[in-house]
């Protein structure tokens, strides 16, 4: 977890400007492990800052992606926000559409970027690797209905 002074202090050294409600937005997503949404983040946020608009964390998001202490994972439904950005697997929820981060396989995604790199004469941007599944209460859920009597 980082603290607000390491974020301030980071974001300060980007040249951004701080405000309070900028270094709100950009801690939720820092310190959360859920990749939110920004309806997520604008809602975490306006609890402490009542008066944030939804623009401020739409620019914030824009700010912060821009000098790469976030990435915007675009889903059908909706964008989420992953401030992991080292190779790693994103575990994604088809029944309520969670996206968290896989504990394991990072080395993994992370060799098979280089190889491909060197193999391929391709020049990488990014990645992304996205399993898609149900976490364990959708798939509690899942297994209780089928197991109901008909």
């Amino acid at each position: 977890m980082t603290t607000q002074d390491e974020l301030g202090s980071h974001l300060k050294t980007m040249g951004i400007r701080l405000t309070p409600q900028r270094l709100a937005i950009a801690e939720v997503v820092v310190n959360s492990g859920d990749h939110p949404s920004v309806k997520e983040i604008f809602s975490r946020v306006k609890e402490f800052f009542p008066y944030v608009t939804l623009a401020t964390v739409y620019s914030t998001l824009t700010v912060l992606e821009k000098v790469g202490i976030v990435r915007e994972l675009p889903f059908q439904k909706q964008s989420r926000y992953d401030a992991n950005l080292s190779p790693h697997a994103n575990l994604v929820c088809v029944g309520c559409g969670s996206v968290h981060d896989a504990d394991v396989g990072q080395s993994m995604v992370a060799d098979l970027r280089d190889k491909l790199e060197v193999s391929s004469n391709f020049e990488f941007a990014g990645q992304r690797v996205d399993f898609y599944g149900w976490c364990p209460n959708c798939a509690n859920r899942r297994n209780h209905q089928t197991e109901s009597p008909s």
